[in-house]
């Protein structure tokens, strides 16, 4: 979008007026892993996923909420990146986009969900879709519910940008410290890195382009409606990480938001209603 002038984005939003925003943070990603991780990650997942769509890439942004408690990692809060967010999806619909892909490579819990809280403010006050996505949403059938510097994140690095991937970065034997999830190390690949690339880009493509469809303007309250129940979830879960001793405090994706996650980018929003109920039921009883 930045190298674009007026009149070709004129074009492209009467042609496919799709917006594809990756997000991500500055955030400690162990030492075989740049800081800026999460965002360089997301740039080459959107570009994938406007490439599906033929939309139009917006340019990364590196600020989002949280992070892990180690060095070089801002840690911005809800307070002050949801009002953006909103802002930010809003005048994107102002300049007529349909359709507004929101997809971040930072994808802890607080982030995760002040992302989807932001869209479903702003589909209330606008008439634009907004797809807020992280990774998982879109891989939990292939094996891939996110990490944090293991062998996801790794191999996506690894796919995108094989020269900032450094796995001999400490001794053998010695812990790459920050990893959430296995070791990468004898695991991850650039193979497996292009296969969640691609997943996701084709995943999120597809749900772009349905919901340019005229069918789409019903499907909008049902997707609405699932995706309000998902952040109740998610909230659930915060408030028992704020209480719960960590091993104690149930993961986020589990069987019934596997199939909520798989419902949703199905197009089958009323069955993924109803897995996120079951999984706001478990979290409740």
């Amino acid at each position: 979008m930045e190298e674009m002038f007026p009149q070709q984005l004129q074009e492209r939003i009467a042609a496919a007026p799709i917006a594809v925003l990756p997000f991500g943070t500055l955030e400690w990603h162990s030492h075989h892993l740049p800081v800026g991780l999460d965002g360089l990650v997301a740039n080459a997942v959107c570009e994938r996923i406007a490439e599906q769509c033929d939309g139009v890439l917006v340019p990364v942004s590196y600020w989002a909420v949280g992070g892990v408690p180690f060095p070089y990692t801002l840690r911005l809060t809800a307070q002050t990146i949801e009002p953006l967010l909103v802002s930010v999806f809003e005048q994107f619909a102002e300049m007529g986009f349909r359709v507004i892909v929101g997809f971040t490579g930072h994808f802890g819990l607080d982030q995760t969900v002040t992302l989807k809280r932001a869209a479903i403010q702003a589909m209330r006050e606008s008439q634009a879709i907004i797809l807020p996505l992280t990774e998982y949403d879109l891989t939990t059938d292939i094996g891939y519910d996110g990490d944090h510097a293991g062998i996801g994140e790794t191999s996506l690095l690894w796919a995108a940008r094989p020269e900032l991937v450094r796995l001999n970065a400490v001794a053998d034997g010695q812990p790459l410290e920050g990893v959430i999830g296995d070791d990468p190390r004898g695991k991850a690949s650039a193979e497996l890195g292009r296969k969640i690339l691609t997943t996701i880009g084709e995943r999120a493509g597809q749900m772009a382009m349905r919901f340019l469809q005229p069918e789409a303007v019903e499907a909008r309250a049902e997707f609405i409606g699932a995706l309000e129940t998902s952040v109740q979830v998610l909230d659930l879960l915060a408030q028992q990480r704020k209480v719960l001793p960590k091993d104690q405090v149930p993961p986020v994706v589990t069987p019934a938001y596997r199939a909520y996650c798989q419902a949703i980018y199905a197009g089958d929003y009323r069955a993924a209603q109803k897995h996120a109920e079951r999984r706001r039921a478990n979290l409740s009883a």
